[in-house]
């Protein structure tokens, strides 16, 4: 018995020792994947510790940029859980932080706003709506085929000017054009991934009737 006895409590202890030993963790995760600029995104993590009011720091990488910066800060809830909100204006990478231990990093695409207006048949306009100035990228005029069930091509168009937006770093890219297309078929606009590259992702635009 006695000899049971020692190795539970040797075993309790080795147990315990396990335990307090065991290295303190940060994670981090996002709500999406992707955002549409100008869109917040929630950043959510959990300290292992399970610790309450413990001060986290979230910091960003943005595309283009080569050193993190810090944007927030947060304190842990009863259950070591924490969140808060960003809203990335390019594709960026966050990362947690509290005290000395640093959390996984998570990327957040962007994704640029795109609305594209019917000025009269065969005329259209279209802005392109993101933190950086899109001028001189290419965007794909399209129509939906009914046979096909897919949306094909139907122009090649250059964004051709640019103004400063609210709020900052906003930039509101446009262009002006004419197209053909069957009267009352569904069109849209998209840019590519190759050319919202490389601080955003590919978008489309809302559809209207040709």
């Amino acid at each position: 018995m006695r000899i049971l006895a020692a190795a539970a409590i040797a075993g309790a202890a080795l147990a315990a020792a396990a335990a307090a030993a065991a290295p303190v963790t940060l994670t981090l995760a996002a709500s999406a994947p992707t955002v549409a600029y100008g869109k917040p995104v929630t950043l959510t993590g959990v300290l292992s510790t399970h610790q309450a009011n413990a001060q986290v720091s979230v910091s960003a990488l943005e595309c283009g940029k080569t050193a993190y910066k810090r944007i927030a800060n947060t304190k842990t809830t009863t259950n070591g859980a924490y969140k808060t909100a960003v809203t990335p204006t390019v594709g960026t990478t966050y990362q947690a932080k509290q005290k000395k231990v640093n959390s996984n990093t998570v990327a957040v695409s962007v994704a640029p706003v795109i609305k594209l207006t019917r000025v009269k048949r065969g005329s259209f306009s279209t802005t392109v709506t993101a933190g950086l100035d899109l001028k001189g990228k290419a965007i794909l005029f399209q129509r939906y085929s009914r046979l096909k069930k897919r949306w094909v091509q139907v122009k090649r168009v250059v964004l051709t000017t640019s103004a400063a937006g609210s709020p900052a770093p906003t930039v509101v890219s446009s262009v002006s054009f004419t197209a053909k297309a069957p009267r009352r078929a569904r069109v849209r606009v998209a840019i590519s991934k190759a050319q919202a590259a490389p601080c955003y992702v590919k978008a489309v635009s809302n559809s209207v009737r040709a």
